[in-house]
């Protein structure tokens, strides 16, 4: 129940976060109306459960709303919300939020649904509590009140978004034995997918170069897929293994063969990251795997 918890506060704030990615506004509507009073909320929702003072955090709901946790309890009215956000916080005081609000849409001139994911991280877990919520937000004369909103835990390996993975947007290089790889990431213009290209070097020719797209991937975790230009194509699931991505990728030369490999890319900080080959098979047959190549951003000048 202490997790389910944990969730709860994860998705209060998330609901009441202000950063939207759609506003689904009506005709001769303000697009940002519900975004505007989303935020009032969060910032009066945030300033209450850091203070510890569940009753001023319940008021974020309205008199009749409602939350379901991940383990299906429903806590019907204010009051009930109230007393469940309070034992959140007499469990875990020194609880913190991230949130990842994905969409806010109109529904009316007086209401909005929510869909996002949040992170709570506690000093009792190594591992944030992961969940994801659905909420429906209405406007009442003293603001925009939640009417009931439902949270449930997630699989951190598959439940991600290409946002996860959006700091490698930027240039990056690296240096080896078979030459000098550049890469450079960029935004499509919805930001739904990130398109990549890249080109091997060596004594100062290019001898290799393509270009990739990432996205989500329907069946969880993030899915690519790369065009070389000798002709190879490919296509690779993406999956979260704590910090570090595992990329199942399969690709088929221009004579047919088929190869697949397990890529390791390791993070180290906002500027560089390691990619390692491994499990890899050419037509069936296996192959050694390859060592870790650091790769590194180039910093704009």
């Amino acid at each position: 129940m202490r997790r389910s918890r944990l969730l709860l506060a994860a998705a209060l704030a998330a609901f009441v976060a202000g950063t939207t990615h759609h506003s689904g506004a009506q005709p001769g509507e303000p697009a940002d109306e519900a975004a505007a009073g989303v935020r009032k909320n969060a910032d009066e929702y945030t300033k209450a459960f850091n203070a510890g003072d569940a009753k001023a955090a319940a008021l974020s709901w309205s008199l009749h709303g409602e939350y379901t946790d991940p383990d299906g309890e429903t806590f019907r009215g204010r009051a009930a919300v109230e007393a469940e956000i309070a034992a959140v916080l007499k469990a875990n005081p020194k609880a913190t939020i991230e949130i990842a609000v994905e969409e806010v849409r109109r529904v009316g001139r007086q209401a909005a649904f929510a869909t996002g994911t949040t992170k709570t991280r506690s000093p009792a877990d190594p591992e944030p509590a992961v969940s994801r919520f659905t909420g429906l937000f209405v406007q009442e004369e003293s603001g925009w009140k939640i009417a009931s909103l439902s949270d449930w835990a997630t699989d951190p390996a598959t439940d991600v978004t290409v946002a996860d993975v959006g700091w490698l947007v930027g240039a990056w290089t690296a240096k080896g034995p078979g030459g000098e790889a550049k890469i450079e990431y960029a935004w499509n213009e919805a930001k739904t997918f990130l398109n990549g290209k890249y080109a091997l070097a060596k004594d100062g020719k290019t001898v290799s170069s393509g270009t990739q797209v990432v996205g989500a991937n329907p069946a969880g975790g993030l899915r690519g897929w790369t065009f070389d230009g000798s002709g190879t194509s490919g296509d690779a699931v993406w999956t979260r293994d704590g910090s570090r991505w595992l990329i199942e990728a399969t690709d088929t030369l221009p004579d047919g063969t088929e190869m697949t490999t397990v890529n390791v890319l390791v993070p180290l900080g906002p500027d560089a990251f390691t990619w390692q080959p491994t499990q890899r098979t050419a037509g069936g047959v296996p192959l050694p795997d390859q060592p870790p190549v650091r790769v590194t951003r180039v910093k704009a000048k």
